[in-house]
């Protein structure tokens, strides 16, 4: 039997939100329970209310999709946040998945591709498709010098943490015990540091972390 999956939903646009909580109700493992017209509006409901996906968008009154992601990420870590916004670029892409936003899709894709990436992100924590992932590696495309001050504004303290650690031959479970963390945490960091550096192994991601300045952040 297919795990019933939790959705909450907060756009500032009512036609669109109840267009798609129509939409998704045709799946039989997805379940929205939250309709939300803003970041304020969500996080009221989130006190109750604990759904495993947020489908989020950026502009909205009152409190904002940023705003909204911070607050999410600090009271509720283990909910996984899709961004869905008509600003699909570059800076916005890199700016809220550096924030913890596990997928960012425009406003305009198919509805299919929002079912199979609310799939993918419930299952494997994350979902990088080709843009993402040309974002993060255009931003990678700079001088020496100019890396070591974009790498801090793609990855995470945690994830340049575990980097570092990786670089010096460290195992899973030996970087989850000096970082205080699961074993399958640090392999969930593993899977989107691999993804952001599109690197295959520790050997890649030393030179990939060695010519980006990392290891001496």
């Amino acid at each position: 039997m297919t795990k019933l999956i939790h959705i909450g939903i907060a756009d500032d646009h009512l036609v669109l939100r109840q267009g798609l909580i129509s939409v998704l109700k045709e799946y039989e493992n997805l379940n929205v329970i939250i309709s939300a017209s803003n970041g304020k509006e969500l996080m009221d409901t989130l006190k109750t209310n604990k759904p495993n996906i947020i489908l989020l968008d950026i502009e909205m009154p009152v409190m904002n999709g940023r705003e909204a992601l911070d607050k999410i990420q600090a009271k509720y870590p283990k909910i996984k946040v899709i961004i869905m916004s008509q600003y699909f670029e570059d800076n916005y892409i890199i700016d809220f998945i550096k924030n913890g936003a596990c997928a960012f899709l425009p406003k305009n894709c198919d509805i299919d591709k929002i079912v199979d990436v609310i799939n993918y992100v419930h299952e494997h924590g994350y979902y990088y498709d080709n843009k993402v992932s040309a974002a993060m590696a255009a931003m990678l495309k700079r001088t020496p010098n100019e890396n070591v001050i974009l790498v801090n504004n793609i990855f995470t303290k945690q994830e340049l943490r575990i980097i570092k650690l990786i670089c010096s031959k460290k195992s899973n479970a030996e970087i989850a015990n000096e970082l205080f963390i699961s074993v399958r945490t640090v392999e969930s960091h593993r899977y989107k540091i691999s993804k952001k550096t599109c690197t295959k192994n520790t050997i890649e991601l030393i030179d990939y972390a060695t010519l980006n300045g990392i290891l001496k952040i």
